[in-house]
């Protein structure tokens, strides 16, 4: 099976995002391949999940005086804090294969990293429990069902959109992680506030704390490595196509830039119940 591959490539937020949503919108279409994806983020980024508010969740504040981006998600999950990481997405779907319902296909790619991270002496473990609530808007301090962790400390945070048998999965995998910063730009509650990073700490992990410094190039190619012998895919070196630069170019000006996207409110009773008709697997 031959898949494509977009190589690392450090880009701002807005772009990041655009990209992603191109791809899949030119998969869904028939006009893109399978795509596995790399990419970094400048300046740091808060992303938020679909649903989230920000003037909830986040200290815009704090986030514009230490020179963070902010953009939201076209993914459901909570804020992650885009820094010294690798960032994946997988384009992909039934047509090509893989699982055809969410959590099954969250654990085809999540058997991947684990391949990849025991290369490293990373002893991974799939948490496959039911989804966990944190205790602030942070998608990192409590792991989901297929995420990755180690001796109960989530290393890698993934969400996913799903659209007639087809899907966009991106996620997080820590390099480094300061849970500070984090801390820093999120609204903390009040019986929370001055011992929130402390409990982050004891409920996130990154590469660097378990003894393994990698750059993220390194990292990405034995994740390629490890899809091809787990599930005997092959992967060529591209770039985007025409239509799906254009698109990402579009949606980076005009959506993933704009107010309107990143700022907006939340979501009706029939707007949630819209998104997840069209996200539900089936």
């Amino acid at each position: 099976m031959d898949w494509r591959v977009l190589a690392y490539q450090v880009s701002d937020p807005a772009w990041n995002m655009a990209v992603d949503e191109a791809i899949f919108t030119n998969y869904l279409n028939g006009e893109s391949p399978p795509t596995l994806r790399f990419y970094g983020w400048a300046p740091a980024t808060v992303s938020i999940g679909y649903f989230q508010a920000v003037d909830r969740e986040i200290d815009t504040d704090n986030l514009d005086s230490k020179g963070y981006g902010l953009v939201r998600r076209n993914t459901g999950g909570r804020a992650v804090l885009h820094d010294q990481e690798l960032t994946y997405s997988v384009i992909s779907g039934v047509k090509d294969g893989l699982p055809g319902n969410l959590k099954d296909s969250y654990l085809y790619i999540s058997r991947v990293f684990v391949d990849a991270l025991q290369v490293f002496n990373v002893d991974v473990e799939l948490d496959q429990g039911a989804d966990k609530r944190g205790f602030t808007g942070a998608c990192f301090d409590a792991p989901s069902w297929c995420e990755l962790t180690v001796k109960g400390r989530k290393l890698v945070g993934s969400a996913q959109y799903r659209q007639k048998g087809s899907f966009l999965q991106h996620g997080s995998i820590l390099l480094q992680f300061s849970a500070l910063d984090l801390e820093s730009v999120l609204k903390i509650p009040d019986g929370l506030r001055g011992s929130y990073a402390e409990k982050l700490r004891a409920k996130v992990c990154s590469l660097e704390e378990l003894g393994v410094i990698m750059g993220p190039t390194e990292l990405a190619s034995q994740i390629i490595e490890s899809f091809g012998r787990l599930y005997g895919i092959t992967f060529k070196t591209e770039g985007l196509t025409v239509k799906e630069a254009k698109l990402a170019e579009t949606l980076a000006q005009h959506k993933y830039s704009s107010v309107e996207w990143n700022f907006k409110r939340g979501s009706t009773r029939d707007e949630l119940r819209l998104y997840r008709i069209q996200t539900r697997n089936r």
